[in-house]
């Protein structure tokens, strides 16, 4: 009898949990700062930058090459930075503007693959690195219902 019971309140249990933990997400993710922009970690544990305007809009998938690594943002501007997925070494960056609506064409991505372009870009628009608020590619593990 005391089987019985326990088998009950373990099907209950399990009956009532189901829901709740269906509905979670268990995504991991990092917003950058307070941007629309978010570093969301792919099956192999990399970080790959996306755009979301809120719950009810789906997100979108800001195409790079390589693994986040770095990421720089201001009011008007967001710089990443990638490096390959075998070494540490940057090879890839790009600046965007920082919007709050996803409009592809708006963002104006520029891509550069090498430092020296990049850094002559950067001149040229006025943004510094040093004066940008930063963050790196690593992502903590949250879960929101």
């Amino acid at each position: 009898m005391e089987i019985k019971k326990i088998t009950i309140f373990l099907l209950v249990t399990v009956l009532l949990l189901f829901p709740l933990l269906s509905s979670c997400d268990f995504t991991q993710y990092k917003r950058i700062g307070d941007t629309n922009f978010y570093l969301y970690e792919d099956i192999h544990g990399n970080a790959l930058l996306y755009h979301n305007e809120g719950r009810k809009r789906p997100s979108y998938a800001i195409s790079h090459e390589g693994i986040v690594s770095d990421v720089y943002w201001n009011q008007k501007y967001i710089i990443v930075k990638c490096c390959q997925s075998d070494n540490d070494t940057i090879k890839y960056w790009y600046v965007m503007k920082n919007k709050k609506e996803y409009v592809w064409k708006e963002f104006e991505i520029k891509f550069f693959n090498n430092i020296i372009d990049y850094e002559m870009a950067i001149d040229s628009m006025g943004l510094s690195e040093e004066h940008m608020e930063y963050t790196d590619g690593s992502i903590p593990w949250r879960i929101h219902l």
